[in-house]
This record gives C-alpha cells, structure tokens and sequence, in this order.
C-alpha cells in the first residue's frame, strides 16, 4: 500500500486549520490509503515566531544592512530606480526597506524579541486572549515581529495573512524560478531544506501539496522541487490557485520533469484517489478525471469532468494528525462545507466556479451527523461554514435542526443579502450558534449593483443587516471600491453607508476592484466598461486594466485612505476593520456577546491591530 503525505503548504493564515488537507486525507483514507496529514503552514509560523529566531533573523538583518549601506547611503535612489537592472534594483529595495525598518523601530525591537513567546502564548491563553488591550499587544508584537523576520529577505515579507513576493518581479515562469532559487529573498528556503530531508527519509511514495491562494506560488514551488530532487515520490500539486493557473504551466514541460508530476484541477475529492489508485496500477489514466501530466514530451489534460458527485458520498475530514496546539488560538474554528458552489452563481466579478460542478448541498442529516463527528472526535465547539453562499431557506432549516439537536455550537460564514433572511430566520440562526456573517454589501449605488448582477433587493439591504444586528448577530460588510463606470461620487455614497451605520454593520472588510483571469466579466469586457487589459505575468489571476471610471491607482488609494481614516476615527473600538481575523472575532462574540464587542472602548488605541 502506498505511503501519501498531504501538505498544506505557508503561506495561509496560521488561526486554525484549512479544510483542504483533511478533507482529502478523509477521503483517501476511506479509500484504504496509509495517509499523514501535514500543516506546514502552522509549524513555519511556529518556527520562526521565536524568540531564537527573532534574534538570528536581526543580526542577520543589521549584517545586510551594514554590507549594502557604503553601496547606496549616498547614492542617487530615483536612477537606480529608473535605469537599474533587476538585480540592482532589489539590492537597492532590500536597503531601502531594512534601512527604514530598522530608522522607524530600532526602539522596539529589543522588546519585539524579549515579548515574542509571551505574545504568542497570549494567544493560545484564554485569560490572556479575552482581555482586549493584552491580545491588541499580542498583535502588535506578532505584526513587527514578522516584519523582522521578513527583513534578511527583504524586500519580501510575510505577515499573518499575506506573502508579498518582490514588487519588482512579474509572475512569469522565469521570474517564479529566480525567486525560487534566490535565498537572499526566498525566506522559506532553509526551513523547507530541513523539513525536504525528513521526507526524503521516510520514503514517502506520494506527496500532495495544496495551493490554494497566490501567497502560496512560490513556497509551493519551493518545496515541490526540493522533494523532487531528493526523492522519487510522485508529487501532487492541487488546489483552486492550480486551477486558475494550468492552462499557464501546461506550457511549460520543465514544471512537470522538476516540480510536479500531477497537477490536479477543478474538484478534486474524486479525482485524487483515483489518481492514487492509478498510480497503485488499479486503473488506466484515462479513468482518472480533472488532471494534467506530462508523457513522452508532452503535457496532456484529461480535462474537467463532467460527472457530478454527490456531497453525502464525501468521507468527513481527518483532522487526527493535526497538532491544534500549534494554531494560534485558544480555541480552533474548524472548517465545514455544506454544499458545493454557489447557488446564486452569476455575480460578474466573481470566479469561484471556474473549474466547480455546479450547486451541490448535503443532505441535513449529514450534517447534523458530521457536526456530532467533529464535537466528538475533536471537541471541536467553533465552526466556519466555508460555502460560497448558504440559501436562507436551507439554512433555516439547518438552524432549527441543530436547536432540536441540541447541538452546542458558535459559528459564522458568508451570507448573501437575501429577503429570505428574516427577523424569524435569523433569530433561528442565533439561538442555533450563528454569531458572526460576512454579507456582500459590495457597493451602495443600485446601479453598480445591478452591473454586478448581485440577483439581491438593494433596497432592503440595511433593513436585512438590521434585523440581523437586532438578533444578536455581527455583521461584517463586504465592499468593493471602483466597479467599472463608478463614479467618485457613488464611491463617497457606499463610505457615507459606512460611516453611517456603526452600529449595523459594526465592521467592514474593503477591496479595490480587481478584474480576475476567469470571472464572467472579463468574458465580455466592453459591454461591461472595461476598455482594456494585460497580465501582470502569466501565473497571475488578476490583470492590469483600464476601465471606464477610476483607475487602478486611484482606487488603491481611495479605499486605502478611507481604510486608514476609518481606523483612525475608531481607534479605540475593536475589529471596524477586518480581513482575516473572523476566528478571533467568532471567540470574541462566542465568549462575550456582540453588544460588548461592538460598543466596547480602550483607553489604548487598539483598532489597527484588530484589524
């Protein structure tokens, strides 16, 4: 029987567990397949996050600073910037960034290294973690602390939710290979060195790495090639970035000889095992769907599957070689998945169904049966539904179900604004556990709405998010600056609703509009007032564009100023602005009510660390 290790792979948002990994480790399992689970993500931020490292990650950084400094203290910046070459150019960025790190907080750091275990234990600490000014701290000394340890690498950086690869690079084939084989900026180089050669040991015979965002481009090339060159285990990259990019490495027989061996594409619950299978010599290739390969020099697809699986034919995810001690969190949110795609499926922007079988739900029984298996295999009590969009109905339905059920749950997920959200559903909803939902609000023009094809009543939105709010729930607006053909105008309207309705919608999460390589807008760009686009390198899934309205520019610097301000005009309030922090929110409204959290206010300034 075959050894398979799944890997979820840095960079990711290191709270609590990703639902890909063991949800493929389930299935395989189910298959008959010796499977390990593997967080890499998790153990990465766990090592670096350390005081030892802390400390080597700054003489490190001083070294640097201390060898580039004669090159450019006097030199003229705006020509290097202008005229230089790449390597010139990044030499002079990475000095520019440690030099103003180090000018900006030469003050703290000794305090950012002393306090980083203390701070990362605050956070796994539930005295610790509830009370608000000690975890903004907490925050705080975690946010500079990735900002030191990014700066050996500079003018790369990671942060709790993003890794920026260097600005100066375009993300094509030869750009991702430089920055692979760079240690001067590829901070996950020595770590993956390590971990490669503790697989190489335990010979596995398969190994699968999920990709699931462009923060994880070039870590997962990283450590694909590395266990690609030290052992002969057959390597499995998928993912929903895959997706959006295979076509982009079919091209490209060097990134199926060095890197992968499979790349598998669209839903890939079925599609893995019978890829294993196949590699057990079970079946033909042919019959294994949704995967590309490379065989005598040349790289085929066997192309998205038409057959349709059912949701209640899933295994339940294994999370058994998961370490939750190792999130940073007191208490994990564990990730489940009621349905399959988006039943409303039509918004223009939007490319989650690229590569997806269409609406797909479980059965209620199900659910309520694998709600009972995390409680009772994991003591899990905090959830997040990671569906696209939940009908009201259905969710009403499971509301009353796991109040019958007597299930002890706090949860949250993605809402659309649907009339179909009443004041009795959405009481349902909170006395069934729902604390928390992140609703497209996207915009206040009605105009813009319907560009959007949003398929909701733009007029009852705040009555929705009212009721809501009345029921005891949070609501977190999801807005986008700068659709094409918005005007400056109607951008002020949607900061006025904002700013307006403090209390409805206690705290938003801003984007700029961004025109992605497979949403149903760019599809047909000149009916929709784009007037033009280009790539920003082929492995990038979100172009350059010229728009009637405002440009990409300007709208990076709308919603950032907004951004900045609305911090500031809430300083002192908790979480008005949010990305990626709903874990920590979900415990906070679990634990203390959403009147508390949304009216409570620090002496301290602490909104931007709840951010």
């Amino acid at each position: 029987m075959s050894e398979i290790l799944l890997i979820q792979p840095p960079q990711w948002y290191p709270v609590s567990p990703y639902l890909a990994v063991p949800l493929l480790a389930g299935q395989l399992k189910n298959a008959g397949f010796s499977v390990k689970a593997c967080d890499l993500n998790a153990m990465f931020y766990n090592h670096i996050l350390s005081k030892k490292h802390l400390k080597e990650c700054d003489a490190e950084a001083r070294k640097t600073l201390t060898e580039l400094e004669p090159d450019y203290i006097n030199a003229d910046i705006s020509l290097i910037e202008k005229n230089g070459t790449y390597d010139e150019k990044t030499r002079c960025l990475k000095y520019l960034t440690i030099s103003r790190f180090y000018s900006e907080y030469k003050d703290e750091i000794p305090y950012i290294i002393d306090n980083i275990d203390n701070a990362v234990r605050t956070t796994r600490t539930p005295d610790d973690f509830f009370v608000p000014e000690k975890l903004a701290e907490a925050k705080h000394v975690i946010k500079l602390a990735l900002r030191l340890v990014s700066m050996p690498f500079a003018p790369n950086e990671i942060d709790f939710d993003n890794y920026f690869a260097n600005p100066l690079l375009n993300l094509d084939w030869q750009s991702i290979k430089n920055q692979c084989n760079d240690r001067s900026v590829n901070m996950f180089y020595d770590y993956f060195d390590a971990f490669c050669n503790s697989v190489a040991e335990k010979g596995y015979d398969t190994v699968c790495i999920s990709m699931t965002d462009l923060s994880q481009l070039i870590p997962v090339f990283t450590l694909a090639e590395m266990i690609k060159s030290r052992t002969d285990a057959k390597i499995i990259l998928g993912g929903n970035y895959a997706t959006q990019i295979y076509e982009d490495m079919m091209q490209y027989d060097e990134i199926f000889t060095s890197y992968f061996d499979f790349v598998v594409i669209g839903d890939g619950e079925v599609a893995t095992v019978r890829l294993c299978e196949y590699l057990e010599g079970r079946c033909d290739i042919a019959d294994v769907p949704n995967i590309v390969y490379y065989k005598d020099g040349t790289v085929f697809t066997t192309g998205f599957s038409c057959e349709k699986f059912r949701m209640d034919s899933l295994a339940y995810p294994d999370f058994s070689d998961y370490d939750m001690s190792l999130y940073f969190t007191p208490d994990p949110t564990y990730p489940i998945q009621l349905s399959k795609g988006c039943y409303w499926g039509k918004c223009n922007f939007c490319d989650y169904a690229y590569g997806q079988q269409g609406y797909s739900p479980k059965h209620m029984d199900r659910i309520i049966d694998e709600i009972r298996y995390y409680i009772d295999s994991y003591g899990a009590s905090k959830f997040i539904f990671v569906d696209e969009a939940i009908p009201p109905v259905f969710y009403n339905e499971l509301a009353k179900r796991i109040i019958k059920e007597n299930l002890k749950i706090n949860f949250y997920s993605f809402a659309r604004l649907e009339t179909g959200y009443t004041p009795e559903v959405l009481k349902n909803l909170y006395d069934a556990g729902a604390r928390l939902f992140l609703w497209g609000y996207e915009c206040h023009s009605p105009r813009i709405m319907e560009k959007m094809n949003k398929g909701i009543d733009v007029e009852k939105r705040l009555d929705i998010l009212s009721d809501s709010r009345d029921a005891g729930i949070w609501n977190n607006g999801l807005f986008i600056f700068g659709y094409p053909t918005e005007t400056l105008d109607e951008i002020r309207d949607t900061m006025a609703v904002i700013r307006n309705n403090r209390r409805t919608i206690p705290s938003v999460t801003l984007s700029n509009f961004a025109l992605k390589k497979h949403s149903i807008l760019k599809e047909t760009p000149g009916e929709n007032g784009i007037e033009s686009f280009t790539s920003n390198g082929e492995f990038y899934t979100v172009f350059k564009d010229v728009i009637d309205g405002i440009s990409q520019q300007e709208r990076r610097s709308l919603r950032r100023d907004f951004q900045f301000s609305f911090l500031d005009e809430n300083a002192h309030s908790l979480w008005a602005v949010v990305f990626s922090d709903f874990d920590h929110l979900l415990l906070y409204l679990s634990h203390y009510g959403c009147d508390y959290v949304s009216s409570y206010r620090s002496e301290k300034r602490i909104c931007p660390e709840f951010r």
